[in-house]
């Protein structure tokens, strides 16, 4: 009898061959589906993501350009203006130089609102502050001045006043100026405001000051005007020719600071000082009294 045994024993061992070869196909066929399996949510998931997450990133580091409502409020104060509608016109140019002060009309909103606000000081019409004075017997310009915390400059302008006389039953407006001067070297200007309030701005065009250091805050000591180089006051009849200063209160040995006009190029040795132009001066000197309050606002730079 013959036995298959020897025979059996290859087959066996080609089928576990068989079955490893199978099995690692298998193997092999899972792994690549995990493979596309990851490949595709790779694409369809985390790339998209990520491309998304970096979208976000870059928009938030991106500077949008920023809204500016003082350019919308400044458009229609001009149409206000347009319209002879100034009390709103006003009212739209405040709440710029207020509220929207980083806008890119904030300067010209400035410089309109000082325009305006000097027109209505200036001008006989009505206005809050703005009284009407009968003159009686005796009454001088000066006194006036005095009494209602105004100056003399004002009352001849505003009233159209050829001299400082005044005669009895004369209708004067008077308005008191209790205004004060700001004056910001880092923004190169002086600010005239009332209780707080801007009324105009006047551009610094040069400064000349050899002191350590000024005052956080004083007052206009005098405003005197030069004639041939002889002082004179505000009292004296040839003080609206002459050429005006502003100086505020000195300190023991040392003179006060004064605000003038810009002086000649030629000049060897310019004045101590503030330099405005002419115009501004002779405006602030209308306007300003002796004794209003005086800010310096920032530490003026080396001369």
């Amino acid at each position: 009898m013959v036995s298959c045994f020897p025979l059996a024993l290859p087959i066996f061992h080609m089928t576990r061959v068989y079955i490893r070869i199978l099995a690692s196909l298998f193997a092999l066929a899972v792994l690549a589906g995990m493979v596309l399996g990851a490949y595709y949510l790779y694409q369809e998931t985390y790339l998209p993501e990520k491309q998304s997450i970096q979208q976000v990133k870059t928009l938030l580091s991106t500077a949008a350009p920023k809204a500016d409502p003082g350019k919308k409020q400044f458009d229609q104060a001009m149409d206000f203006i347009r319209q002879g509608n100034l009390e709103a016109a006003k009212q739209r140019l405040t709440e710029i130089t207020e509220v929207y002060q980083d806008s890119s009309r904030n300067l010209d909103a400035r410089r309109v609102l000082g325009e305006i606000n000097l027109d209505r000081l200036f001008s006989r019409s009505p206005m809050p502050g703005k009284l009407e004075y009968t003159a009686a017997r005796g009454d001088s310009l000066h006194e006036i001045a005095q009494r209602f915390r105004s100056t003399l400059a004002y009352l001849r302008r505003v009233n159209h006043l050829l001299g400082p006389v005044v005669h009895p039953d004369d209708r004067l407006i008077v308005y008191p100026l209790d205004f004060t001067l700001q004056a910001d070297f880092t923004e190169k200007r002086i600010t005239l405001t009332e209780n707080g309030r801007f009324i105009k701005d006047y551009p610094i065009l040069g400064l000349h000051l050899p002191y350590p250091s000024l005052p956080e805050q004083t007052t206009v000591g005098e405003k005197p005007a030069w004639i041939d180089a002889k002082k004179i006051q505000p009292n004296d009849e040839r003080y609206p020719a002459a050429r005006k200063w502003i100086q505020t209160v000195g300190r023991p040995g040392k003179p006060g600071i004064v605000f003038c006009a810009t002086p000649p190029a030629q000049a060897a040795n310019p004045e101590p000082g503030i330099y405005l132009s002419e115009s501004d001066i002779e405006e602030l000197s209308t306007l300003v009294r002796v004794g209003a309050p005086v800010l310096f606002l920032k530490k003026h730079p080396a001369s």
